[in-house]
């Protein structure tokens, strides 16, 4: 009897010793797939920080995109109206508005006021007639300035300087033509801001050692003057 249950016991032990190897064994095989759990995990976080920066790099991109997008737009508008303010002029003086293809509203040198363009001529070293004085300004796509309002006369002669004497100044766009005075765009002259009105003289200057509503001086064609020339500003 006591042999007998020595070898039930013995069989329990080698059972029990059996269901603890099959228990290492799948212990073992849950530590592989926790391993492999483990390494799968890093791969997908790995991964994940991959696609995260991916679509950020995407973010930044369609945001350049959409800027340029808008740019591009931005400069077609702007070369659409470019093209309708140029397209306003008789004959469009390229050379004068975008001497570098960068087009500006007015030629340098030039200022603007009140949507024209006026390029004062100072140089006393070079003074001309009222002829030679429109020749430069027609070369220039241009004409001696016409002064249609008093706002106007007021920007210009506040631009003026102070020419030798009273008796010099700056030659303006207002002629006498038969016994009419007439602007170099074929209007009349309706200001009447005259100095020497008495003055038998058919051209004009405008004087600034004078009152504003006193600075127009009747001149002969062959005196020798500064002047001022106008033309419309490229506004777009």
């Amino acid at each position: 009897m006591a042999t007998n249950k020595e070898k039930q016991n013995l069989s329990d032990l080698e059972a029990k010793n059996e269901q603890l190897r099959e228990l290492q064994i799948q212990t073992e095989d849950l530590r592989m797939n926790m391993t492999k759990l483990e390494n799968l995990t890093e791969h997908l976080t790995a991964e994940n920080m991959f696609l995260e920066n991916k679509t950020k790099e995407m973010k930044v991109i369609m945001t350049i995109q959409q800027m340029q997008i808008e740019q591009l737009r931005n400069n077609s508008d702007e070369l659409n109206r470019i093209q309708a303010a140029i397209i306003s002029y008789t004959n469009f003086p390229g050379d004068l508005f975008c001497p570098v293809e960068v087009c500006q509203m007015c030629p340098n040198d030039w200022i603007e006021f009140n949507k024209s363009c006026y390029y004062f001529y100072n140089f006393n070293s070079s003074l001309k007639t009222w002829d030679e004085s429109r020749q430069f300004c027609q070369n220039n796509k241009s004409d001696l300035v016409v002064i249609s309002s008093q706002e106007e006369q007021t920007f210009i002669k506040n631009r003026t300087d102070y020419c030798n004497d009273t008796q010099y100044g700056y030659w303006i766009g207002l002629r006498k033509i038969s016994n009419n005075w007439t602007w170099v765009d074929d209007t009349q002259e309706t200001l009447g801001n005259w100095n020497n009105e008495g003055s038998p003289e058919n051209f004009t200057l405008i004087i600034q050692n004078a009152t504003e509503s006193h600075s127009w001086y009747k001149e002969r064609n062959s005196a020798l003057n500064r002047f001022i020339c106008e033309i419309k500003a490229l506004i777009f």
